[in-house]
């Protein structure tokens, strides 16, 4: 029997593993972060974190996006894997870089499907500096057994306590997965979660989704039941 397990991606290598769509969606979404407002002076990092996941019928989806503001912390880490002075990370300076931050991006977050082993996977990380400002993005896929017609899968997002970052939080289906009950529909999921808290929904398969019989099939098999009765 299955048992509960968190979410926890291997240690990311510099080769990309995850699928290009995933690359897509960093690019846009790491741009627009990058140009995003600053973050107020009152929080002393500046730091900020998105989170998006999405569920399907056989693997789940997160990608995650993290910002710094210019500061003390943001600019170490410039100064540790700018190799050349010249105050960008790119190439092999950036990937060094996507690891030493995902553990801070991660940071007090844990992801967990109860009764699933899902199977991990390298995360693709990609790494910008704009004007000192610090954005990542972490792109993560879980492939899982495919899930049952009438089967339910839940998706479970936890912020641990403590000092934990909080994080804007998108949680939907994908392919022929659909809300398994209202407090799982559009809007109603929380959009933040915050230290101590979790959000959870639930998904099942959208039959009108599922691809209908082969009705070639379906009056072969008749044929050939029929011509076993006349044989008999």
């Amino acid at each position: 029997m299955a048992t509960n397990r968190s979410l926890s991606p291997e240690p990311p290598s510099s080769r990309r593993a995850t699928p290009a769509r995933w690359l897509t969606l960093c690019v846009v979404l790491l741009a627009g972060l990058t140009l995003a407002p600053q973050p107020s002076f009152a929080h002393e990092i500046g730091a900020e974190r998105q989170v998006l996941v999405q569920v399907f019928e056989d693997r789940v989806d997160v990608a995650l996006f993290y910002t710094e503001a210019p500061g003390a912390r943001s600019g170490l880490l410039i100064t540790r894997f700018d190799v050349n002075g010249d105050g960008k990370l790119e190439g092999h300076e950036a990937d060094l870089a996507g690891r030493a931050l995902l553990p801070r991006m991660l940071g007090g977050l844990q992801f967990e499907l109860p009764g699933e082993r899902p199977r991990t996977g390298q995360p693709e990380l990609k790494v910008e500096v704009r004007q000192g400002r610090v954005a990542a993005a972490a792109m993560m896929s879980y492939a899982l057994p495919t899930l049952d017609a009438e089967a339910t899968r839940t998706m479970i997002v936890r912020a641990l306590e403590g000092d934990v970052l909080e994080s804007e939080l998108h949680m939907m289906p994908g392919g022929a997965l659909i809300p398994a009950d209202a407090e799982s529909g559009p809007g109603a999921l929380p959009s933040v979660v915050r230290a101590g808290e979790e959000v959870v929904a639930s998904f099942k398969i959208n039959a009108d989704a599922l691809p209908e019989p082969d009705a070639g099939d379906a009056s072969g098999s008749e044929g050939d039941a029929s011509g076993q009765n006349r044989h008999e």
